[in-house]
């Protein structure tokens, strides 16, 4: 009778150690760079990594600029300007940097272009093949028109 009472116990507890070994593993990383917390609002990489970002204006000096934010899902990105002197002369800069959600509402993007350098897009704004919001401070308002 002994000898079958500790058979059964030891295939319930070898049942149990099963089933505690083969559970799933949690990870817990970067909440606010996961996109996949759902379809909704929250979920906003895709729209932001779906297209150019273009935007046009004239910096300080009154030279005609043009501004092109490319992002993409592997969290990287290119930021190209192209400026235009009034002697017709033409400059163009490329800077690839790499980005994240820097909030859990995903309305502000951090952009790292090096060790050193980094910048903020914040109260970002997509929708309607528009991208917007306050760039490096509440005094650079900066909209970008999809392509």
């Amino acid at each position: 009778m002994k000898t079958n009472t500790f058979r059964y116990l030891g295939l319930a507890l070898m049942a149990v150690l099963m089933v505690g070994l083969t559970s799933c593993e949690v990870e817990i990383d970067s909440f606010y760079d996961d996109d996949n917390n759902g379809p909704g609002y929250y979920n906003r990489s895709a729209d932001l990594c779906s297209r150019t970002w273009v935007s046009f204006y004239r910096d300080i000096d009154n030279n005609y600029c043009c501004q092109e934010l490319d992002f993409f899902l592997d969290r990287t990105g290119i930021d190209y300007i192209r400026v235009e002197y009034p002697d017709g002369y033409v400059e163009e800069f490329e800077y690839k940097f790499r980005w994240s959600w820097e909030n859990f509402a995903q309305t502000s993007i951090r952009m790292s272009y090096g060790p050193n350098d980094v910048s903020y897009l914040d109260d970002v704004y997509i929708g309607g093949n528009r991208l917007s919001g306050y760039l490096d401070g509440r005094n650079n308002f900066v909209e970008y028109q999809g392509r």
